[in-house]
């Protein structure tokens, strides 16, 4: 059976490449998205930076294994979200990420 709620949200695992000396590390961690309604979508254009900023602030709703740099974990709150959001790396990651989980997985032949 299928349910239609109001304000879905899921969770998925982020694969961050991360770039270091001589190529890239690939880390992750556990991002909770709130699936966003294609009118609402529609209201972000998301070519531009901040409009891309506002969807993402919208769609990203939470996290688990995130850390600072000395290890210690790190809070979600607005402001270490939008320092994520900050990261070009980051921030194409979790659009990824979403994009991806809102399309489903691909089916076979």
């Amino acid at each position: 059976m299928f349910k239609l709620l109001q304000k879905p949200e899921f969770t998925h695992v982020v694969k961050v490449s991360v770039p270091v000396a001589g190529g890239h590390d690939t880390q992750t961690f556990t991002a909770r998205f709130r699936a966003m309604s294609v009118s609402d979508a529609e209201a972000h254009n998301t070519l531009t930076v901040e409009g891309t900023n506002a969807y993402l602030r919208e769609i990203f709703v939470g996290w688990e294994g995130v850390q600072d740099d000395q290890g210690e974990a790190l809070p979600f709150n607005d402001a270490t979200r939008d320092r994520m959001i900050d990261v070009p790396f980051v921030r194409m990651a979790l659009l990824e990420t979403y994009n991806a989980a809102m399309m489903g997985a691909k089916r076979g032949n």
